[in-house]
């Protein structure tokens, strides 16, 4: 009989770009940026990507799913009720507000083994948890491009529909996306 499986690659990438720039710092501007868009590189031949690891472990049960995703959204109202009357501002309430799978994870202590014998935040079981929840209208989420130098990409986030109502200015335009 098979199994369902959640499978994890880990691998590490470089690329070789060639651009024209006033100085080095503009230089690495546009490469990082080449490189945050998916561009592939200029160098044939010179770029590389190692596999560092690769993780299976067998699915979880259909009712730890919804263990999850109720457990997940009591502690996002929780902490977003939290937010409000401890430092808040509920005139002005931020995106940043909105939290991540990762974060999710770290802070409900949900940890799978990573390299060298320590623990790192299971974010697949927590992206799991929130999608189920945007996919029943409990959480809305959104994306915008990573902030932090060296990441790459969009990152989702998430948030309850009657806290989104609140945010302002900081998701300037942005819409609920539909799953």
């Amino acid at each position: 009989m098979t199994k369902e499986y959640e499978v994890e690659v880990v691998y590490r990438q470089r690329v070789i770009y060639r651009v024209q720039a006033d100085d080095r710092e503009e230089a690495e501007r546009e490469a990082a940026d080449r490189w945050l868009d998916g561009s592939p590189s200029d160098a044939a031949g010179h770029d590389w990507s190692e596999l560092e690891s690769v993780r299976a472990a067998e699915a979880p049960a259909p009712l730890r799913r919804e263990q999850d995703a109720e457990l997940v959204l009591r502690f996002l109202r929780e902490r977003e009720r939290l937010i409000l009357r401890l430092g808040g501002d509920l005139y002005s309430p931020s995106a940043n507000d909105a939290i991540s799978a990762e974060q999710v994870a770290s802070d409900l202590g949900w940890n799978r083994p990573g390299s060298g014998g320590s623990f790192v935040p299971d974010r697949v079981r927590a992206t799991e948890a929130l999608e189920r929840l945007c996919r029943a209208h409990a959480l809305v989420c959104f994306e915008r491009r990573r902030a932090r130098s060296g990441e790459r990409g969009e990152i989702r986030l998430y948030c309850t529909p009657e806290y989104l109502d609140l945010l302002t200015s900081d998701l300037g335009g942005l819409e609920r996306q539909a799953v």
